[in-house]
């Protein structure tokens, strides 16, 4: 494993530059930075990939008039690339956020009692429900659980919904 204790490629590379191990597993800021660097990992192509999709369908009429009137590439940036970008963004941010509360892979993986590290330091809630329902065999409140994560993502969703349907089909807010 790249972010193991003893004998991980990132301690690794840290003792060649002389730094001391540090305890990725034990640590609570070094687990969150290993777990967070593994999702960030996982997710930064499907991201990419969506971002590129909406930059490629705002239209290069946009930039020429820009360039013509003497906006300069930042200007152009702010002024037509993240306008236009905003259902985008809004939909990336969105999907993040509910896969941000569904994260049960990356900690389990990452502490195979699925305990959420000796301190619980990176218990999620699905990792949570989880340990209620299949360790601890409380399936009653492993299902509360269950439904106070839907109520979560639902309310996101909602939240999507409401300031989507502000945003008007050419990026600018609605009046």
């Amino acid at each position: 494993s790249f972010f193991a204790d003893d004998s991980g490629l990132a301690n690794g590379i840290l003792a060649n530059f002389g730094i001391a191990p540090i305890a990725w597993h034990v640590d609570a800021l070094a687990s969150h930075v290993a777990i967070a660097v593994m999702i960030n990992f996982k997710w930064l192509g499907n991201t990419a990939l969506i971002l590129l999709a909406g930059m490629q369908a705002i239209s290069r009429d946009y930039y020429e008039a820009a360039s013509i009137d003497g906006a300069g590439p930042v200007r152009q940036f702010f002024s037509i690339t993240i306008p236009q970008l905003r259902p985008t963004l809004i939909f990336v941010i969105l999907t993040m956020t509910i896969g941000g509360l569904q994260i049960f892979a990356e900690p389990k993986l990452y502490d195979f009692q699925g305990r959420g590290g000796p301190s619980g330091q990176w218990l999620t809630l699905p990792l949570y429900i989880y340990n209620l329902g299949w360790t601890q065999l409380d399936f009653g409140l492993a299902s509360a659980a269950s439904w106070l994560l839907f109520v979560l993502i639902a309310i996101f969703g909602l939240l999507n919904l409401l300031v989507s349907t502000r945003i008007s089909n050419d990026g600018r807010a609605a009046r």
